[in-house]
Formats: C-alpha cells, structure tokens, sequence
C-alpha cells in the first residue's frame, strides 16, 4: 500500500500551468492492495484446471478420413498421450455441439466402441491418483460395463477401473473384486443429464464422488497399498480390455492425475469442470 500526495502543501502550486495562479494544492490518498486469488484467476481470465498428466477435452479430435467417428483424441496437457482407436472401425461417434453438455462437443461410445490412450510411464501412479470424468450415461449393455480403465487384460488386478456392475457402480484400486479395494457408489437410473465422475487415491483412502443431478456423496474405503501398475497397457475409454464389457456413454471431458491432489487443487479442478458445463 502506498500514499501518495503534496506532504500537505496547501499555498498556490503552478506545478500545472494555471494561468491564474489560483490552483491549490491538494492531497491525495491512493491505495493498492494485493490478494491471495488462490488459483481462481488465470491471466487470459479463464478458470482452468491444475496441469493434468493426461487431458482429453472434446474439442480436440481427428475423424477417421474426415466421417463421423473419432479417430485420435490428442491430449491438451502438452505430454502427447493420445488415445485412439488403434485401427478398429468401432470408434465413438463425434458431436460437434451436444445440448447435454450445454453446447460442448463430445464423444458418442455405443456397444463396441472404444479408445486407448498411448502407454506412457507418466501413467504410472505408485504413490496415488485423482480422476475426473465428464460424462452421460446412455446405457449398461453388458454384466460388466466399464467407463475406463488403466487395468491389466481382463482380470482386473492391477491399476484402476470405473465400471457398473450388479446394479452398482463399482471404482476400483488394485483389484476389482475385493470390498477392500474399491468404493461402492450404488445403483443408477439417470441416463438424461451430465456428470462428473471422480475417483481418488492417496494411499490413505479410495474416494469416489458423482456430482451434477443424481449426485453421489464422497463414498470413502480405507486402503494404503501402492498401485501396481500394468505394463503396456494405455487407458482405455469404453471397455474393459474387452469389448465384450462396454457401456454406451458419452464423454465430454477427463483429467487425468499421476499423483493425487490436494484439497486446495481438487477444489480448483472440480470448480473448473462445474463453471464450464454448469454442473453443481
């Protein structure tokens, strides 16, 4: 803070040029002030998230020969971690505006479609992860249907998954079939409106939230052990290493995290995804 004024000068000041020589001195207070923003403002005045390790935003994505499906999905975090649909004709079917998401594109996974992101040791999170999804859940068309995966072929004992199954959503760490290892977040039945799926992991607690409509409350199970990460596998969107345990959903947005956030950071990220898409 500064103040800035004559010191109190108060006689006739020609320091402006007046003609009349009337022109009195005055003061002037003039005060700055600075303010921790805490991450809410960005220069271009943009809310962003924290720097993900992977980010897949809607907007950024190559067709197959110029059609309608999705070809590439490029990562926007500057780690080059693509996915695609690595020469298969089933590939999400591309939105350019979807009212669902108040305007934003998306990607349209029905039955066998799917994608795979690049293997990459930046994958690997040892020590623990934060995962967000912007999705619409059209439908579960198989016994195991699988929004993503960071998993090991079909038996599901290492990485990460986010999957329905038995009438219940079901996110994993490690293992898929052990209470232990994963957070219930129970039955759903809004195939309408939008969402945001996250999943994270400090090697103290699962934790699993759904916000947007049918919001889910953080559901939390204790759980301390390091993820084994799989080797040569990407993160698959829309299958579970198998296209016989698919889901039909549309994708907006992921940001992918090889360490968890902090609170301060999950706030900035959630906060970022809920302005953009209006969901609360």
């Amino acid at each position: 803070m500064s103040i800035r004024g004559n010191s109190g000068f108060i006689d006739t000041d020609k320091r402006f040029g007046s003609s009349s020589g009337d022109t009195k001195g005055i003061i002037q207070r003039e005060q700055h002030f600075l303010e921790r923003t805490q991450g809410r403002f960005s220069p271009s005045g943009e809310l962003l998230p924290p720097t993900p390790t992977v980010w897949y935003d809607a907007k950024y994505v190559t067709l197959n020969g110029g059609g309608t499906n999705v070809d590439v999905w490029s990562d926007q975090s500057g780690n080059g971690i693509t996915a695609s649909g690595n020469g298969s004709l089933n590939t999400p079917l591309y939105n350019s505006s979807d009212a669902t998401f108040g305007g934003y594109p998306s990607l349209q996974f029905d039955n066998n479609d799917r994608l795979e992101s690049l293997d990459d040791a930046l994958l690997n999170c040892t020590n623990g992860f934060t995962i967000y999804f912007v999705t619409s859940i059209i439908s579960f068309p198989s016994t195991f249907s699988f929004l993503a995966g960071f998993i090991n072929s079909t038996s599901w004992t290492q990485g990460w998954g986010m999957y329905y199954y038995s009438g219940n959503w079901r996110w994993f760490v490690n293992n898929w079939n052990s209470s232990s290892t994963r957070v219930d977040m129970g039955s759903w039945s809004d195939f309408s409106n939008p969402h945001i799926f996250k999943l994270h992991y400090d090697r103290v607690n699962i934790k699993g939230e759904i916000f947007g409509t049918s919001a889910v409350a953080e559901t939390t199970t204790s759980y301390s052990v390091a993820v084994s990460n799989p080797n040569s596998e990407g993160i698959r969107l829309g299958d579970g290493n198998s296209t016989t345990y698919q889901i039909r959903a549309k994708m907006a947005e992921m940001l992918f995290y090889n360490s968890p956030l902090s609170s301060d950071e999950q706030l900035q990220a959630e906060e970022y995804l809920k302005n953009k898409f209006n969901i609360s």
